[in-house]
């Protein structure tokens, strides 16, 4: 539809002043690679002369762009009418997402039988104004436009859908993570997303129109600042996302700085809009535009050559996917390009968290298992000097008792076995057929002491494979040397017996460590020093074995023997190893 246009600064000029001024509507062309302006109204005059033959007496509709403000003048009866079709004046909302109201007339509504007027007024954008646009349909059409959406329109509506639905969900989510955690990288996270929502697909929902209701004014600009909760979101995200304070103390502080700038242009458009500085609203949002879009190059860049971690190419690869989008919807004008790189985005950074939440539950694990070890160690090495300083009393005692033959078989066997010992130290597990092989070498050693007056037998289920089963080292050795010393030596008949016995249950190896001896009880009499000393060795390997898995209940228990006259007969001593150790 042919048009002529004339700009003004001046609001309140009435439709009967502008028609008596008709000198000053120009061509099209006369305003070519100029721009709209927020203080500027344009008035302008459709000419319909070369319509008429085609809209006769019929009912057609002058269907007008997306305007901020727009008013329609034309004849009712001789008198000029006003209709009112901006997007922030039209208050029927039934049908908000894909069109705007239109305009019936019919060719007695034209004024001087051939224009309409309409005055126009941008305030959200500078529009070149040859890109201005007008066009009438029929009813039929816009009643389609209005029942039905065409293919292109349900991809739209479906791939909005499907985004609004996938923010929703891993805004859920990762705040109610945040909420569990406290970690603060899912708090902007969250808020990233949720803003995303709002900006891209919150009127999928009409969530801006049952908050605002009819001011679409304020819609717009909750639309519009959230761009840059975005992109604060974003900032802080990515600040304790990758630890900048500590691992990229320079691009921390770039991001502090970004941070102030960015909370400072919330600030200043929020007082732009409270006074109508609409063309500041512009400049702002495009200056905030550039800095990002700088920033994030710089950004990528410097992360790209100076990465510390896998960290680092999550955030590049979702920032650079948005970037496209964003540039995308921004030459295009197409929100699926953004929407694509928004999935996108979220995705990968998602991905990110998760892998930065199992690296860090990798590394407690690793320091936990590093701490184990350790205390294993140092309980460890309470066992070896208890042993070695026994076994060198007992050596005192043959060469005080002057068999020194005797002391040399004990001592080649005690150097023996001290050999192994120290050879397996720097290992914390060793194969239950090596730790059967230490412990005989130990009992032969006790019955060589005190001159073979106990017997011992040691049993290994068929089931256990010894040569491929690992266990704890000396694990068992306290519990025998305690069945020896306080069980069996002290027994005044020659009737003497250690019965060990290997088997597997279940996660672990049950050990049993039976004797025939006087039992506990009677023991208690006996106030030996070397008595106080095993006891710490049962004390030190019950904590071993504790830190071993804190999941078996009763790791060591001791069974009291009786007769049927309820004398005691001896000592059962169960332990549970595990073959699997436990850092949960």
């Amino acid at each position: 539809m042919p048009y002529r246009l004339f700009e003004t600064s001046t609001d309140t000029l009435t439709i009967e002043e502008v028609l008596q001024c008709n000198s000053r509507f120009k061509s099209i062309d006369y305003y070519n690679n100029r721009k709209t302006h927020p203080k500027k109204i344009y008035w302008i005059k459709i000419d319909l002369t070369q319509q008429r033959n085609h809209i006769k007496d019929s009912i057609w509709y002058l269907v007008p762009e997306k305007y901020d403000y727009a008013s329609v003048y034309y004849n009712t009866n001789g008198n000029i009418s006003e209709k009112m079709v901006g997007r922030f004046q039209i208050s029927n909302i039934s049908n908000p997402v894909l069109h705007y109201s239109d305009f019936s007339f019919t060719t007695k509504q034209l004024i001087d039988n051939r224009y309409i007027y309409l005055k126009i007024k941008y305030i959200t954008k500078f529009k070149p104004i040859s890109s201005i646009k007008f066009y009438y349909t029929s009813p039929s059409t816009i009643l389609l436009q209005d029942a039905y959406y065409d293919w292109e329109q349900l991809k739209m509506f479906a791939l909005r859908h499907m985004f609004s639905g996938v923010c929703l969900i891993v805004f859920i989510l990762t705040f109610a993570f945040f909420i569990i955690s406290k970690r603060t990288e899912f708090l902007f996270y969250s808020l990233y997303v949720f803003w995303l929502f709002v900006y891209l697909t919150g009127d999928v929902f009409r969530i801006k129109y049952f908050i605002f209701g009819d001011n679409r004014l304020a819609f717009y600009w909750v639309n519009e600042i959230s761009q840059v909760f975005i992109n604060l979101c974003y900032v802080i995200f990515v600040s304790y996302y990758l630890s900048t304070k500590t691992a990229y103390p320079k691009l921390n502080q770039i991001l502090k700085t970004i941070t102030y700038v960015l909370v400072f242009i919330i600030g200043l458009d929020s007082i732009f809009f409270l006074f109508n500085h609409f063309e500041m609203n512009i400049y702002v949002m495009n200056i905030q535009r550039i800095i990002m879009t700088i920033f994030g190059i710089g950004g990528m860049i410097y992360l790209i050559k100076y990465a510390k971690n896998h960290l680092t190419y999550f955030i590049v690869c979702g920032s650079f996917l948005y970037m496209i989008g964003a540039l995308a919807l921004m030459f295009f004008k197409k929100v699926e390009y953004m929407i694509l790189g928004g999935t996108l985005e979220i995705t990968i950074f998602a991905i990110g968290l998760a892998y930065k939440v199992h690296q860090e539950y990798k590394a407690k694990l690793y320091f936990q298992k590093e701490s184990f070890i350790n205390n294993n160690k140092a309980l460890r090495s309470q066992i070896n000097p208890h042993f070695i300083f026994n076994s060198l009393v007992s050596i005192q005692h043959l060469i005080l008792s002057d068999k020194k033959d005797l002391a040399i078989q004990y001592l080649s066997k005690f150097s023996s076995l001290t050999r192994k010992v120290l050879d397996s130290s720097f290992e914390d597990t060793v194969f239950l057929s090596e730790e059967i092989k230490l412990l005989k070498q130990y009992i032969e050693l006790e019955r060589l002491r005190f001159h073979h007056t106990f017997n011992y037998t040691i049993n290994i289920q068929d089931e256990l494979e010894p040569d491929t089963t690992e266990v704890p080292m000396l694990i068992v050795q306290p519990f025998v040397e305690n069945a020896i010393l306080h069980g069996l030596l002290n027994k005044k008949d020659d009737d003497k017996q250690l019965t060990i016995t290997f088997k597997k249950e279940e996660s672990y190896i049950c050990c049993e460590v039976d004797d025939n001896g006087i039992g506990r009880k009677a023991s208690i009499a006996f106030k030996t020093l070397i008595k106080h000393k095993v006891s710490r060795g049962i004390e030190v390997t019950s904590n071993r074995l504790k830190n071993l898995n804190t999941s078996v209940n009763n790791q060591v228990r001791f069974i009291d023997k009786t007769d049927d006259n309820g004398n005691e007969i001896g000592t059962t001593v169960i332990i549970k190893i595990p073959i699997q150790l436990d850092f949960d």
